[in-house]
């Protein structure tokens, strides 16, 4: 999918606080953990798109991540499968990430002010900005679940984030590339902008994400400054 609301399909007026996800909205986490998931069940025999544990994956809690896995394979995996995951996950995170395709021009561009709201912990957002080369961009404006002690689906980090910007959460507009980011965008009576263009989406979760009814879809984040000049 391919897909840009026409301005005259635009259901929102001009923001005036962007509210960005971070992993797999401005960095291609998301693909990299997949993949990673992927090699480890290949040792296993098992063998599964990146993409497709990606849409499984997608928002869910560290708890979860194993039962979901499971369910998804059909087979028992080893008990610290998922440890072990995380572990290659920081190593690679450790030696560089990519930004999202277009992501540093669209935050140098923008018009009105910006901030992230992640679920990832503070330490884990500040080591993936600057693995990113994004923390220069962003600076201090990133909020973490950890600040709220509430995870999204939970509008905590989201409200959180609006208040210390100093913006109504009605003038703000969070762009997310997961369902759990888009209910809580809902949540906290937020415009919504659903991004389906990172590496880690699939036709499945492109799908899955529209029928969210976000306000915006778009498959590059520098339509963002096209479209709110």
């Amino acid at each position: 999918m391919n897909y840009m609301q026409s301005r005259s399909e635009l259901r929102i007026t001009k923001p005036k606080l962007f509210i960005f996800d971070f992993d797999g909205t401005l960095a291609e986490t998301e693909i990299l953990s997949a993949e990673i998931v992927a090699e480890r069940l290949a040792r296993q025999g098992i063998s599964m798109d990146p993409r497709r544990v990606s849409a499984v994956l997608s928002g869910a809690a560290k708890e979860k991540d194993h039962p979901l896995l499971e369910g998804l394979t059909g087979q028992a995996l080893e008990p610290d499968f998922m440890d072990h995951v995380r572990a290659d996950w920081r190593t690679a995170i450790s030696k560089g990430i990519d930004p999202t395709a277009g992501a540093e021009d669209m935050l140098r561009n923008l018009s009105v002010p910006f901030c992230i709201a992640s679920n990832a912990s503070r330490i884990d957002l500040v080591h993936r900005l600057r693995a990113a080369n994004l923390l220069s961009l962003v600076g201090p404006r990133f909020f973490s679940s950890d600040d709220v002690g509430f995870r999204k689906p939970d509008p905590a980090v989201f409200l959180l984030a609006s208040e210390v910007m100093g913006v109504h959460p009605s003038e703000c507009l969070v762009v997310e590339d997961s369902t759990v980011g888009l209910e809580a965008a809902k949540r906290a009576r937020m415009s919504s902008c659903a991004f389906v263009g990172g590496r880690h989406h699939s036709d499945e979760m492109r799908a899955t994400l529209a029928r969210c009814e976000p306000d915006l879809l778009i498959s590059d984040l520098r339509e963002l400054t096209k479209f709110f000049r």
